[in-house]
């Protein structure tokens, strides 16, 4: 995929998640509000080379309760490194989290996460790839989760 192409790409990605992107440096920084289901997505990079990471929340439209997590990363190469890690805060002030390994895919990878639990009132539930080292990526895309 071309340097154009990959722009276009993006920027419609971009613009189909729906997402109000803050710029912060070279970072984009996405945090939508959830009242049922809801997706944030950022740039960020798997094997080298550019990846939309995206977040997407499946839940209960009257609260806080999640019960699907979807993290992906829309890529040009194939690539078996697809290792994802989510987390949010808790009701009780705990930080619940996930980590979990994509089967090798082009195009995109991804992991369904299933917490099955509320989340605290207006706090964002988050998702990022892990590098190879096992350290997390620091683009995060999140998700607000709220009433």
């Amino acid at each position: 995929m071309g340097g154009r192409t990959r722009r276009k790409w993006l920027t419609r990605g971009f613009a189909t998640a729906s997402v109000t992107a803050a710029f912060v440096g070279a970072t984009v920084v996405a945090a939508p509000a959830a009242s049922a289901n809801s997706q944030g997505c950022t740039q960020s990079e798997i094997d080298g080379g550019a990846a939309l990471l995206c977040t997407a929340v499946y839940g209960n439209s009257h609260g806080v309760y999640v019960d699907k997590v979807s993290i992906s990363a829309d890529i040009k190469d194939h690539t078996c490194n697809g290792v994802f890690e989510t987390w949010g805060e808790l009701p009780d002030g705990k930080t619940w989290r996930d980590r979990g390994q994509a089967k090798c895919g082009l195009g995109r990878v991804w992991v369904d996460f299933a917490p099955k639990r509320e989340f605290k009132n207006d706090a964002k539930l988050c998702g990022a790839l892990v590098r190879v080292n096992g350290k997390v990526r620091p683009e995060h895309a999140c998700v607000k989760i709220f009433k």
